[in-house]
Formats: C-alpha cells, structure tokens, sequence
C-alpha cells in the first residue's frame, strides 16, 4: 500500500499543537521554573496525545465526534474511522487504555479542578506516557516520509 504524500495543513496544525502541549506541560512541572502548576501540567498533557491520534486522520469529520477522550469512550467511532481510513490504521491510535493507562484516565473536565488536586506522581506518570504516545506517532510519520525535514522540531521562542 503506498502512503499518502505529507500531510494535510489540518493535519500539520494537530501534531504542531500535540507538541506544544507536550512542551507545555513539561515547562509546567520543571522543578527549576519559578512557578510550576502540575495541574495545568495535568490538564495540558492529555491533549497531546488526543492531538496527535486525530493527527494521523484523513478525514476531519471524525475530529468533533471524537472530542478529547481517549480509550473506551472514543474506541468505537475511531475504529470506525480508521475502516475508512486504513493508513491511519498504521500509526497505532487504538487500545491506548492498554498500553497508556494512565492516558486513559485522563478526562478534559480536569480543568475545573481545585490546584493541588494533582500529585507530582501522577502528573509524571501521565505525562510521561502522553509524550510517549505523541513521540510514537510523531516518529512513524516521519519514518513514513510524510513530515518534511524539521519541520516539527521543538522550536522555542528567543
């Protein structure tokens, strides 16, 4: 089967941001900044991998429907998507609630949190495995030649 050319600007808009959020995140936990929030980490991180999963779509119809959660809820409609969409198949966007637990946990609705809800350790681990699953995509899109060269390397303001 041959792969599709890069991606779409829709598409390139969803890994840039799945990437940000990453980003984000991990300047939100760093020890060394002067004001950490691991609940804004928290919050931001499971939007990376949601990102990146909608990233390696085609078809934008599934992006609404989809929303932000992962694992059980989205399953059905994803794999629904990627019948119509077989390359998608290929970047692994299902049974994240096996391989990602503590990603399938995550829920949007953490924003309305009271600060201090979320431990260190549990915003490490959650972290940890959203840039997991955002790296694995970002690498197979790459491997695939659908990602020009650097054009999604960490870019940070001067």
């Amino acid at each position: 089967m041959r792969v599709p050319g890069q991606l779409s600007k829709r598409q390139s808009a969803l890994l840039s941001a799945a990437l940000r959020h990453i980003r984000d995140a991990e300047h939100l936990l760093a020890p060394e900044q002067p004001h950490t929030s691991p609940d804004q980490a928290y919050h931001l991180a499971g939007f990376g991998p949601e990102c990146a999963r909608k990233a390696t779509l085609t078809n934008r119809w599934s992006d609404k429907p989809l929303g932000h959660t992962m694992g059980r809820p989205a399953d059905p409609l994803l794999e629904f998507a990627l019948a119509l969409d077989p390359t998608a198949a290929r970047y692994n966007p299902l049974d994240w609630g096996t391989r990602y637990p503590a990603l399938s946990t995550w829920d949007p609705q953490c924003r309305y949190e009271a600060t201090g809800t979320r431990t260190w350790q549990e915003v490490e681990l959650l972290l940890g495995e959203a840039s997991r699953a955002v790296q694995e995509i970002v690498a197979a899109l790459w491997a695939d030649g659908r990602l020009p060269d650097g054009s999604f390397e960490a870019r940070r303001a001067p």
